[in-house]
């Protein structure tokens, strides 16, 4: 009995593989059954990448090397690198993934700058030399090891409208203030574990210079926790003072649209929203 798939065209086969292929697990699957079917849906296990491994990492610079110059630049879109390293690996892969609109980086930032410079053969000093990423997405969210050793405006794309960073003890307030200097910049989360700063109100004043610009249209907090009384009484202070803000940015900004203040309470569980699409962003309640 012959395969009722058969009896389809071809345009239409391909809508089915098109839109089955957009959940990973199944364009996987379906890259499996043959290489007319792998060529069409490769474009979607392309699309959305995240490495969360050594050997993931590996073997997708590998698999990368086996393409065409363009593969993965025309591809790849959505890019997660959460794993230690190889470092110089890390670095082929955004050398590589130049098209990358969305980037999560969870790995040592002056590893990468060093391994960076090094295969570029600067001999300057770190503090002196140009550094830029390689690609410029207009979305960047900057976790774990990337924000341990404090924030570096220039591992963030000159590009980006939607930022994401973590407040550790190392981030000070001079560098979390130049972000005012990024041209596009309209969406904004901070995280941060709850007990790092006296109050909310201490973290408002560091953020204080960039909302003054009057360009931040929305401030996502995340608080991170157990959920103590304590714990949400820092998540109602960030409510209340959204309501203040809300005030003075009319009075100083005339008929601009107020910087809008979204605040929770969160999980460290920043890799899984951005896999599954999740929109931080939604100023709606």
């Amino acid at each position: 009995m012959s395969s009722p798939f058969a009896t389809l065209p071809p345009e239409l086969l391909l809508l089915v593989f098109s839109l089955a292929s957009r959940h990973h697990p199944t364009a996987v699957a379906l890259s499996l059954v043959s290489h007319w079917v792998h060529t069409h849906v490769e474009p979607n296990l392309y699309h959305t990448v995240s490495l969360t491994s050594s050997r993931s990492l590996i073997a997708f610079v590998v698999a990368l090397k086996s393409k065409p110059h363009a593969f993965a630049q025309n591809l790849v879109k959505r890019l997660s690198v959460t794993a230690l390293g190889p470092i110089s690996h890390i670095e082929d892969v955004l050398r590589m993934c130049t098209g990358v609109t969305s980037l999560v980086c969870g790995f040592s930032v002056p590893s990468y700058i060093h391994c960076a410079r090094d295969k570029k053969g600067l001999v300057a000093p770190l503090e002196i030399a140009t550094f830029r990423l390689p690609i410029a997405p207009h979305e960047q969210h900057l976790i774990a090891l990337a924000c341990r050793d404090g924030l570096d405006m220039s591992f963030i794309s000159p590009l980006v409208t939607h930022l994401r960073i973590q407040l550790t003890p190392a981030t000070t307030f001079d560098s979390v203030a130049r972000l005012r200097e990024l041209p596009y910049l309209t969406h904004l989360a901070i995280m941060y574990r709850h007990g790092l700063y006296p109050s909310a109100k201490s973290v408002k004043e560091m953020l204080e210079p960039v909302l003054e610009e009057g360009k931040l249209r929305v401030l996502v907090i995340h608080v991170t926790g157990v959920g103590s009384k304590a714990h949400r009484k820092e998540v109602e202070e960030w409510r209340a003072l959204e309501a203040i803000s809300c005030t003075t940015t009319h009075k100083r900004l005339g008929h601009d649209p107020p910087t809008r203040i979204i605040a929770n309470r969160a999980t460290t569980a920043i890799l899984p929203q951005w896999e599954q699409g999740t929109d931080i962003w939604d100023a709606n309640p």
